[in-house]
């Protein structure tokens, strides 16, 4: 080619059909493939070494979750331990009740029966009768104070 304006093109020869070309093809596929093959092991070896590292990640993050449900299974030991005092104290306290109860029914029947004796102690007009029911109301506050114990 020539020069246009002071440009100057080259063109590289370019191989022609010689009888020793096919060699030089074959040649070229083969080192084609070798390079494609080292190519090919090269990320071979960076996938491989990828597999391995998230194995690891993978291997630490399993521990530390196990070591983890294992403090939290060791907790629910305790827990059980809890409950079960619990549950005894909430028997303890169902078997109180009905002595409780009766406790508290007797201590307010003793409360109505000592208004009623000091209204009395008030109301009548026998100064012995009055004397019989300061008598009765004292035997009360007595009992009162019994049931509060």
């Amino acid at each position: 080619m020539g020069s246009e304006n002071g440009k100057i093109h080259k063109l590289e020869t370019v191989r022609s059909e010689v009888p020793g070309s096919a060699q030089n093809a074959a040649h070229d596929q083969t080192s084609g493939a070798m390079e494609a093959q080292r190519d090919m092991s090269k990320v071979a070896m960076i996938v491989s070494l990828l597999a391995v590292l998230l194995l690891v990640i993978f291997f630490f993050g399993m521990n530390r979750n196990i070591a983890g449900l294992t403090d939290e299974v060791k907790s629910l030991g305790a827990l059980r331990e809890d409950v079960s005092s619990l549950d005894q104290r909430m028997v303890q306290l169902q078997a109180d009740i009905p002595v409780r109860m009766k406790r508290m029914i007797a201590h307010d029947m003793v409360n109505e029966m000592a208004m009623k004796a000091a209204y009395l102690a008030d109301v009548l007009d026998s100064e012995a009768q009055q004397d019989a029911m300061r008598s009765v109301l004292k035997e009360l506050q007595a009992v009162r104070v019994e049931l509060e114990q």
